[in-house]
């Protein structure tokens, strides 16, 4: 059997063309490790609102350089496609940890479990809509799914600044100490 023909996972595997998707959804859930154990070291330094915001930059910029991948220049450069796509995991990652744990601590204690619960439903509604909509806005365009998503990315991170810090501050009981915050 010649070498080309065995399966391995080198880069050139791990292309979306490729008809064994099993390299690049390895790569993937790996990459989500680094950024679970990084969110602990980063939220104990540095507090929960600027993780997220950078976390989300990452995210965005990840995804909008997906688009390399549709130019001439990224079809024959891989590794440039796996690179994009782990970098913007690996951000989406680490701000969906920082923002579990932040959310709850933004809510007064009587209105805690309502709060997390329309974020919960609203994050499913979200789950549920981008795949059908991933679908359908690349029939417009190719590019349009990755700068789409990596622009809200991007823009979602902006009103995170103004919330406030929960860092080393005990949780609310009422909406007159978030108002004091």
């Amino acid at each position: 059997m010649p070498h080309d023909a065995t399966p391995t996972t080198k880069t050139a595997d791990l292309s979306p063309t490729t008809t064994s998707r099993f390299p690049r959804l390895f790569l993937m859930s790996i990459v989500e490790l680094p950024a679970y154990l990084g969110v602990v070291f980063i939220v104990h330094r540095y507090g929960r609102r600027w993780p997220i915001v950078g976390f989300q930059l990452l995210a965005g910029a990840g995804l909008i350089a997906c688009v390399v991948e549709l130019t001439d220049y990224g079809r024959g450069h891989n590794w440039i496609n796996v690179a994009t796509a782990l970098t913007g995991k690996f951000g989406i990652s680490g701000s969906y940890a920082v923002i579990n744990l932040y959310g709850p601590e933004l809510f007064p204690t009587k209105m805690r479990s309502t709060g997390v619960a329309i974020c919960r439903v609203s994050e499913i509604i979200g789950q549920i809509l981008v795949p059908y909509s991933s679908f359908y806005l690349v029939k417009i365009a190719a590019w349009l799914p990755p700068v789409l998503f990596g622009g809200l990315a991007i823009l979602m991170s902006i009103p995170v600044v103004i919330l406030p810090e929960t860092r080393g501050r005990p949780l609310p009981e009422t909406v007159e100490e978030i108002e004091k915050w």
